[in-house]
């Protein structure tokens, strides 16, 4: 069986690859290095138990460790920048000695401080010069590289990694890791077979890949290639089913692969088995995979036994932190699934604060224009106005699916909700506005044809234009 790494870097491995820790402790410069694998991997490790236990563990052996401690800062403010964070990291800054740091920490301070402002792309910007600067700074690296995708800058998904990885040879521990994020960047920007060669390189490099795995199935996805897709994550399916924190998301293509196929039994097998559960935790990744999978079968006119009931309920209590309209829009399609106006009214009431309020940032540009809108279709959606619906869609989806945060497979839901309203409108014109829609989406995919799901809408509406 594959294993896990078990050897991590010492302060003097650290030295040679050029990332200046200054602690006097080995035991939390290790640490550093599994806390940092296990963030970039997507997996638990079994010694340490997952991110947060190795990061408590490494603070515990050096609690004024600078580089630690902005890992933690800048980790709990990208995922969730409410008050209780920002006033943590103000704390901890006021009590640095600012000419006693060095500047590879002083950019760690600066790049914390954009995201504190939740300028994500300020943050986006300064990680990537900054990793530029130190090739094997993969703190700085992963935030650079995560920020692209939150915010739809697919480019930086291939640039930030392509720009360093003439400083990665085969006998280093993160070799294959930066393949595998090239890979995810080159399937982004439709260059597949660049994506395809460096997926296989990351794998053969290291198998337990979870996010070379996961790069994979986008690879095959964007290309219209289910049948491709389920064959790749079975044949691998004994390496990535033990990346914990991450198996949910990788079920969650296999599953969509399923229906694309029309193996509708095998799909929710998986959802019920796999993604179902990570969901009630309440954590806002899983539950969009699994509201999104929902829709998914519901558009392909499949009955999924009121499952999407309880995963409206608990986005109902995510209705007012605005961190990502990716998430928002979730948390619409869960209440529209569930017929739950009163939760969208509350929705849309939030957000139109959250517009109107002082915070700003990426995620406020984005929503301010889209977000209500998208509010608005789904609240359409709800009360069975279909036309009105893909009115709403219409205006919004085509901007939505390229600029908010996520990947091309991930906010293709917004697609096919805004085409399957538009079909039920039974609105000749709507339905036109569609079509060209996803002839968009295709030709930004660089295929020359949909995948199986997307041209079953299609044929449908093809057939009410036949119909005279």
């Amino acid at each position: 069986m594959v294993k896990f790494r078990s050897e991590w870097r010492d302060l003097a491995e650290w030295s040679a690859y050029g990332i200046p820790l200054t602690t006097a402790s080995n035991a939390a410069a290790k640490l550093y290095d599994a806390t940092l694998d296990q963030m970039l991997y997507y997996y638990n490790h079994p010694q340490f138990g997952g991110v947060g236990e190795t990061l408590q563990k490494m603070m515990g052996e050096d609690p004024d460790f600078i580089a630690g401690n902005m890992l933690r800062h800048s980790f709990e403010m990208f995922v969730s920048n409410n008050d209780n964070a920002r006033k943590r990291f103000d704390k901890y800054v006021d009590g640095l000695e600012w000419e006693k740091l060095n500047e590879w920490e002083k950019g760690h301070i600066r790049g914390a401080q954009y995201l504190y402002k939740e300028d994500l792309i300020g943050a986006m910007d300064h990680y990537g010069a900054l990793c530029a600067q130190y090739p094997h700074d993969l703190h700085s690296f992963n935030l650079g590289y995560v920020l692209g995708l939150v915010t739809g800058h697919f480019s930086y998904m291939r640039d930030i990694p392509q720009s360093i990885i003439q400083h990665y040879k085969p006998h280093m521990a993160h070799y294959g890791l930066i393949h595998g994020k090239l890979c995810f960047g080159h399937a982004e920007m439709s260059e597949y077979p660049e994506a395809l060669k460096c997926g296989e390189t990351a794998l053969e490099s290291f198998p337990l890949d979870s996010w070379a795995v996961h790069a994979m199935a986008h690879t095959y996805e964007n290309q219209s290639q289910p049948k491709q897709e389920v064959e790749f994550l079975n044949r691998t399916l004994v390496n990535w089913s033990r990346g914990i924190n991450f198996r949910q998301h990788i079920d969650w293509h296999h599953a969509n692969s399923h229906i694309q196929l029309g193996e509708y039994e095998a799909a929710l097998t998986i959802y019920d088995k796999n993604i179902a559960g990570c969901a009630v935790s309440g954590d806002v990744f899983p539950m969009s995979d699994a509201s999104s999978f929902l829709m998914r079968m519901r558009i392909d006119g499949q009955k999924t036994g009121n499952r999407e009931a309880k995963l409206a309920k608990l986005w109902s209590e995510q209705n007012h932190d605005f961190t990502s309209l990716f998430y928002d829009g979730h948390c619409a399609l869960a209440a529209a699934m569930s017929n739950d106006s009163a939760s969208l009214e509350t929705l849309r009431e939030n957000m139109s604060d959250f517009i109107a309020g002082d915070r700003q940032g990426w995620n406020k540009v984005v929503t301010s224009s889209y977000g209500l809108q998208l509010v608005d279709g789904m609240r359409a959606m709800c009360d069975g106005d279909f036309a009105g619906a893909a009115r709403e869609f219409q205006a919004c989806v085509p901007d939505v699916v390229r600029k908010i945060h996520g990947s091309k497979a991930q906010k293709s839901i917004f697609t096919l909700t805004y085409v399957d309203c538009a079909i039920k409108s039974e609105d000749r014109t709507l339905m036109c506005g569609a079509q060209e829609h996803l002839r968009e989406m295709y030709e930004w995919n660089k295929v020359e044809q949909l995948p199986p799901l997307q041209q079953r809408l299609w044929d449908k509406m093809e057939l009410e234009f036949a119909k005279g």
